[in-house]
């Protein structure tokens, strides 16, 4: 299917700007629910992404399945520090738990929109108002997803310019000989500011999203039903939240001027469930 436009709104001071005053912004609330099902190295990476390139208001509510590397503390350290944003976790000891910890990630959940963000992605400037932009575009759309170097089609990036892995420090940089570096968040940023010149306003109709990051209406939410029946994943099964949206009605769009990194395979590598998205894990 052809790209079709939109407006992609100007990216200019975000929240958490280094040495610049952020600029209030009035919209609606936005809720970020985030699983981490441990893998605190990528918990870590995130999290200031988020503070550095988010438009207020927003809020982020993690869910913490059965996480036994220091995931909680981390959290609650998140939450202490950065009083002026509303964080709540919902912890669930084990996998078995998910869809009762959706359930109450939901209700503490107030934001007029909702977002699924994988702990093992790296969002980028001004990505949350180009997934509301486009979200907002049309009464039909009811998802909207980013592209990535970690997808199926068509949200797949196929080449990017940086590398992602830890890399061997020299000399004068340390003595462990390894860093903890999964990836040169520098190097993300600057490929995606490339990335959205190259094709802005663009996007593109799609039968399912990814379940890494993506954005829905809660009033879509709600037209979809009840989450009872749905798998072990719940909420963040999305080949099963595309199909619902598709059956409410609506229409599921990526924006292909918006690239978010996404490690894969990470956040239900340890301690949750493992769910295929067209031969990768989500």
């Amino acid at each position: 299917m052809a790209d079709k436009s939109y407006f992609s709104p100007n990216t200019g001071t975000i929240i958490g700007d280094p040495g610049k005053i952020p600029i209030p912004v009035v919209g609606p609330l936005v809720s970020i629910l985030i699983p981490c099902a441990g893998m605190l190295e990528y918990t870590k990476i995130l999290v200031p992404s988020i503070l550095r390139h988010t438009r207020p208001p927003f809020e982020l509510i993690f869910i913490d399945i059965g996480s036994l590397d220091g995931t909680a503390e981390y959290l609650a350290g998140v939450a202490t520090v950065h009083s002026m944003i509303r964080v709540e976790v919902v912890r669930t000891p084990t996998d078995l738990g998910i869809t009762d910890a959706c359930k109450e990630a939901l209700a503490k959940a107030r934001g007029e929109f909702l977002v699924l963000l994988n702990n093992d992605t790296v969002v980028t400037n001004g990505w949350l108002n180009q997934l509301l932009s486009l979200l907002n575009n049309s009464v039909a759309i009811g998802m909207v997803g980013p592209m990535s170097n970690y997808a199926a089609p068509p949200q797949l990036v196929e080449t990017v310019p940086y590398r992602v892995g830890p890399k061997k420090l020299g000399r004068l940089e340390g003595r462990h000989g390894a860093s903890e570096v999964l990836v040169d968040v520098e190097a993300v940023e600057s490929f995606a500011r490339e990335f959205r010149e190259k094709t802005k306003g663009k996007w593109v109709e799609t039968e399912r999203l990814g379940g890494f990051c993506l954005i829905l209406k809660r009033e879509a939410l709600v037209k979809m039903g009840p989450l009872d029946p749905w798998t072990d994943l719940s909420l963040f099964d999305t080949d099963i939240l595309s199909a619902k949206a598709r059956q409410a009605g609506y229409t599921l769009a990526v924006c292909r001027d918006l690239f978010v990194h996404h490690f894969g395979a990470r956040t239900f590598a340890s301690g949750g469930p493992e769910k295929k998205e067209n031969g990768q894990s989500i």
